[in-house]
């Protein structure tokens, strides 16, 4: 049996088969009139190859080895696409590159930050690599969050192999949640292996999240509550945010 371990470490081979958000072509949106984007936990390259083979260039900070990869096999199997993409290690707070961007994507990220200060410090890090009037889109879940025990959520088959997926959730004090993942592996309806990870993702607001933005010199352009543009509606469980780095004069916006 496979250990637990933080995130997905131990399951990154595992996650594109349940991560099947339909939002690729979402933010296609918005890579394509910029032609160069950076996205922040880029995880397996989900969305940044898809955004490449319509040639667009993607600079993926990953703070996970695991998912890098990951990601690097898929690479390694699309070369006509490395010159599109680079992957560089590090996390939101703390990534450093020499240039700015007009487009920053955060998928499935912002939830990860646990707390006021880890988004002030992610928010002003990913807005510092911004250009001046560029825009930042991310998504973060606001629903109502409850323990629960641990329950199927999926099943894929691959070849003569069946994946199965459990998910429990813990409230921790702090508006953190503490989630629970278990991956098991069965072949012909024998199960031959299991990978137990866990994660803590943190609680936040829209009020909150407004308060940051403009904090960081981001004014809020749209909100929606889908990955097909319907607009956010008070009480919506998603929330996606497209805002502009409009920096003061003293700031210049640039890394």
């Amino acid at each position: 049996m496979i250990g637990t371990m933080d995130g997905y470490e131990r399951s990154a081979q595992l996650y594109d088969l349940f991560d099947t958000k339909d939002n690729v072509d979402f933010f296609l949106h918005y890579a394509a009139e910029a032609g160069t984007i950076l996205e922040v936990g880029a995880g397996t390259g989900r969305i940044a190859i898809p955004l490449a083979e319509q040639g667009i260039r993607a600079v993926c900070v990953e703070p996970s080895p695991a998912m890098r990869r990951e990601f690097r096999k898929k690479l390694n199997m699309q070369r006509h696409l490395r010159d599109l993409i680079e992957i560089v290690p590090g996390d939101a707070a703390s990534f450093t590159l020499e240039h700015a961007f007009p487009v920053v994507l955060l998928s499935g990220v912002f939830d990860h930050f646990l707390d006021r200060r880890e988004r002030l410090t992610s928010l002003e890090n990913i807005v510092r690599h911004l250009e001046a009037d560029g825009m930042l889109v991310f998504d973060l879940f606001l629903g109502l969050m409850t323990s629960s025990s641990l329950s199927p959520a999926g099943r894929v088959r691959i070849g003569d192999r069946e994946v199965r997926r459990l998910v429990g959730r813990q409230m921790m004090p702090g508006k953190r949640v503490k989630v629970q993942l278990v991956f098991e592996i069965y072949r012909n309806a024998y199960l031959v292996d299991r990978v137990d990870e866990e994660s803590v993702v943190g609680i936040t607001t829209r009020e909150e999240v407004h308060g940051l933005l403009s904090e960081v010199e981001c004014c809020v352009r749209r909100e929606f509550s889908d990955y097909d543009f319907t607009p956010y509606r008070d009480g919506d469980d998603l929330l996606i945010v497209e805002a502009a780095h409009q920096p003061s004069v003293e700031g210049s916006g640039d890394a």
